[in-house]
């Protein structure tokens, strides 16, 4: 089995694969950015693909929401899997000295979770976003005066001090999703989710239209976000989570009845709930 995920070694994105694999072997392939992993998994580069969706603070990741808004007329890419990594974010560098700090680098979703540390520890040191944590740790190891935004995992991988732990402004979740476009079916289990991206036909009341087919039937909505459909200012596609599976006698009636009243419905996958966290 080959995974991609955001590199190098030491991610998020990582945790959240192991923490999927329960101790299956894998081949971990490290990408550089959200649209690289999907490259990969359309190409069959590797078999799964795992990229953070959102953040219990910082909401939505753009990035990944674009990917799965894209087209591709030969290969359809589904979610047939999701994960919850709690983030807990340590100041990583090579000396415990934090005044021989000059620089701190890090993902903007982590330097965003750590806005109130920043602005009270690192006030005067230079800020710059880089395109994982991951990387960040790597050139924290390559320099005295650069600290790094990452896991204690990463401080592991790169022979890192801790300098401080726990710096985000408060305790937050990130929820990962599994890609795949390998044969991507996943059968219902009783406890399921399904996703789904919408593009409205342009009148008055088409989303109250669209939501009716999930009240009426009783569906809880875990989730809808609007996100620029990169047409026109002020034209949006919905992204929608749902509770149950595609193949539920009351999830496909929806799902057929949401079709006649949207100008594109894209199934984005079912697949099973994350395990809670305790």
């Amino acid at each position: 089995m080959r995974i991609g995920i955001l590199g190098p070694a030491g991610t998020f994105s990582e945790i959240a694969a192991l923490k999927w694999l329960r101790g299956r072997k894998a081949e971990m392939r490290y990408y550089d950015t959200i649209m690289d992993v999907s490259e990969g998994i359309l190409n069959y580069e590797v078999d799964y693909g795992i990229v953070p969706i959102e953040n219990s603070l910082e909401g939505s990741v753009g990035e990944t929401l674009d990917v799965l808004a894209g087209e591709n007329a030969e290969v359809r890419m589904q979610m047939v899997g999701e994960i919850l990594v709690p983030i807990k974010i340590c100041l990583l560098a090579s000396s415990y000295d934090f005044e021989r700090i000059r620089k701190v680098v890090s993902h903007p979703h982590a330097l965003a979770q750590c806005r109130r540390f920043l602005r009270t520890r690192c006030r005067g040191k230079d800020v710059k976003a880089v395109d994982s944590t991951a990387v960040a740790a790597k050139l924290a190891s390559s320099s005295d005066d650069i600290a790094a935004l990452a896991s204690e995992t990463a401080a592991t991988v790169y022979h890192l001090n801790i300098v401080e732990e726990n710096v985000q402004d408060r305790e937050s979740v990130t929820r990962f999703v599994v890609l795949s476009s390998k044969n991507p079916r996943v059968m219902p289990t009783g406890r399921d989710k399904t996703s789904i991206l919408i593009y409205l036909r342009d009148r008055p009341g088409a989303l109250y239209d669209v939501l009716g087919e999930f009240a009426r039937r009783g569906i809880n909505l875990t989730k809808i976000e609007s996100r620029p459909s990169k047409r026109a200012m002020g034209d949006y596609m919905f992204h929608i989570d749902c509770e149950g599976h595609k193949d539920d006698p009351e999830i496909r009636a929806a799902l057929n009845g949401v079709k006649k009243r949207v100008a594109m419905l894209k199934i984005l996958g079912s697949y099973p709930k994350a395990e809670a966290l305790n």
